[in-house]
């Protein structure tokens, strides 16, 4: 299933909730780069989208700004409500804004869940003109030898499924589609660069967050885990990542 056409695989899509505790322990922060670089726009009047457990709302909060959100999964949001937050639960599509307006829009690691073209109406709708939209992704990277070796575990134990810690596609050249469209114009595309040294477990713990990961046959993923620990072990006990955050940044026109 290609990306835009993801968030048609609804259980996919609201798969997270089963691990909500494990996604808001073994999920980083986002980088504080990125933070600032929000904080900037000079917004006050802040929505989430697929606001999850709330860890991007909740540094938002902590720098002053108002934030609401909404998540499809009541399990994610009692997580993000935990933290102070309010939430809704319903997706996007089917949010009734009430008349209210934002402006700026977050979705961190959630976009891709919600119908691009329905997404994009109801985003210009709700944001104010000259508002923005910050849609942005983390991804982890491992280095190439451990990546072989675990290649040869995930095709034992997990065919189908994208190696945790997999090279990413280049975002270099990457269009914002939200720019195909009348109401938005794009205006930045970042890359946030940052590293992390993690044990097997807590590399386990945070792959077990992917939904293809958490959604396989519960004996099937242990015995993935466990070849996976094995490896790590192997090298040391730890793993270190090449990480980074991916912004798409457009305003409303």
């Amino acid at each position: 299933m290609s990306f835009s056409t993801r968030h048609l695989d609804r259980a996919r899509a609201e798969s997270f909730g089963a691990s909500a505790e494990d996604y808001d322990r073994h999920r980083p922060e986002y980088p504080a780069e990125l933070i600032d670089d929000l904080v900037r726009l000079g917004a006050t009047d802040v929505l989430d989208v697929g606001c999850g457990t709330g860890k991007a709302s909740a540094a938002l909060s902590a720098r002053g700004l108002s934030v609401s959100g909404i998540e499809p999964d009541d399990r994610m949001a009692r997580v993000a409500r935990r933290r102070g937050l309010p939430v809704e639960t319903t997706t996007f599509e089917a949010w009734d804004p009430g008349g209210r307006q934002f402006d700026l829009i977050i979705s961190a690691d959630s976009w891709h869940w919600v119908n691009p073209e329905q997404g994009a109406r109801r985003a210009a709708r709700v944001l104010v003109p000259g508002g923005h939209i910050a849609r942005f992704w983390n991804f982890h990277v491992l280095d190439d030898p451990i990546l072989e070796e675990l290649g040869g575990v995930y095709r034992k134990h997990a065919p189908g499924v994208q190696v945790g810690g997999a090279r990413q596609k280049s975002t270099t050249g990457v269009r914002d589609p939200l720019a195909d469209g009348a109401d938005f114009t794009a205006v930045a595309q970042r890359n946030y660069r940052w590293s992390l040294a993690l044990n097997a477990d807590e590399w386990i713990g945070l792959i077990g967050t992917f939904s293809d990961h958490h959604r396989m046959e519960p004996t099937n993923r242990s015995a993935l885990f466990d070849g996976v620990r094995a490896v790590i072990e192997g090298c040391g006990g730890t793993v270190r990542t090449t990480s980074g955050t991916f912004l798409q940044l457009a305003r409303r026109v």
